[in-house]
């Protein structure tokens, strides 16, 4: 299990410069023709540029996941079928998404580790891994992601897209869905859960009802929260926070304020219960309030998302009240640093929680 989840990391880690890459240039085009009404062809084709990126998604994650799993071999057939479950190559089948390119990184990955496995005579090794592995487990990853994974996986992936469009229209359920969402990428700040809350939004980006750019701006506070409020309420509350923690409040305001939730990693490892459990309850009422009220933005990290954001007033106003709660929780709730440290030191409230990274 401890293999398949650092695969699905290793996917999602090198997938993300591609999407902040996408997704500013979709933002800036966006913002050129709606805010500014800047219609060029350079505009128009920028535009086309970044969608067409956004369409290797799926193919990018897919090759590394196989790359984490089986190393360079795997990566031509990881790509072609992560490519397929984006872009299915039979009539009448349906795209997998996400789904299926997790599925198409796993299947090419093991075919290939059990392929480098299989003994042929010491001439043939070299003709092994350029032509043989290629070729062959590209061939089964086509007809594995062309025929059962379309008819299976693609159905799945449409009953999916299809119940979230109609949960994010229905008010009550959408805040529920931004609580969650926000609250999960607030709670390992770029751990596992982040990035599986994130690689479910940009799932969503190419759905042409416009539900991607919805959900995307519900996480904002997951992602903006925790190092705001924890460089805030450093400032605030100084006796709560050790000297270093105060040292680094600004850097960690800025970081925020760009979206780097990590900078909130040296707090929470010091107090995870009480830093972790403020951020997770500030980032999700921000975000029920950002989908509740149906905020969309194709902005990506941070403050980038408030000039493509349908209603920045809102967009405001949730990334501030999740900050308040988030800093009002933490300094109610943690103790003074001087005694924290010396019931850390007694061993009297040693919190069994970590976070995997």
């Amino acid at each position: 299990m401890k293999k398949l989840q650092q695969a699905l990391m290793t996917g999602v880690s090198y997938m993300l410069p591609f999407i902040v890459l996408a997704g500013m240039t979709i933002a800036v085009t966006g913002m050129l023709t709606e805010s500014m009404e800047i219609e060029t062809q350079f505009v128009t084709s920028l535009n086309n540029f970044a969608w067409t990126i956004m369409d290797l998604i799926p193919a990018i994650f897919a090759a590394y996941v196989a790359y984490a799993i089986a190393d360079k071999a795997a990566i031509a057939p990881g790509f072609i079928g992560g490519h397929i479950a984006s872009l299915p190559v039979l009539e009448n089948s349906a795209s997998s998404g996400f789904l299926g390119a997790i599925v198409a990184g796993f299947v090419a990955g093991y075919i290939v580790h059990y392929m480098k496995k299989v003994s042929v005579p010491a001439f043939m090794e070299s003709i092994k891994k350029t032509l043989f592995i290629p070729v062959l487990s590209g061939w089964l990853v086509y007809l594995l992601m062309a025929y059962p994974v379309a008819m299976t996986i693609g159905g799945l992936n449409e009953f999916i897209m299809d119940n979230l469009i109609r949960l994010s229209e229905i008010p009550q359920y959408a805040f529920l869905l931004g609580a969650i969402l926000s609250a999960m990428c607030a709670f390992d700040m770029g751990g596992p859960m982040n990035k599986l809350a994130i690689t479910f939004v940009f799932a969503l980006w190419s759905d042409p009802s416009g539900v991607g750019f919805i959900v995307n701006a519900a996480v904002f506070p997951g992602i903006m929260v925790p190092a705001l409020s924890v460089g805030i309420a450093s400032l605030l509350a100084k006796s709560k926070y050790s000297e270093e923690e105060v040292k680094i409040a600004p850097a960690s305001i800025l970081s925020g304020l760009v979206g780097i939730t990590e900078a909130a990693l040296p707090y929470a490892f010091k107090d995870p219960l009480r830093i972790i459990g403020s951020n997770m309850l500030g980032a999700a009422v921000g975000g029920a309030i950002m989908m509740g009220y149906g905020v969309s933005t194709s902005g990506v990290s941070g403050i980038f998302g408030l000039p493509m954001a349908t209603d920045p007033l809102v967009f405001i106003l949730a990334i501030i009240v999740g900050i308040s709660i988030s800093v009002t929780v933490q300094i109610i709730w943690k103790k003074s640093y001087n005694e924290t440290s010396q019931i850390t030191n007694n061993g009297e409230d040693d919190l069994d929680f970590e976070i995997t990274m």
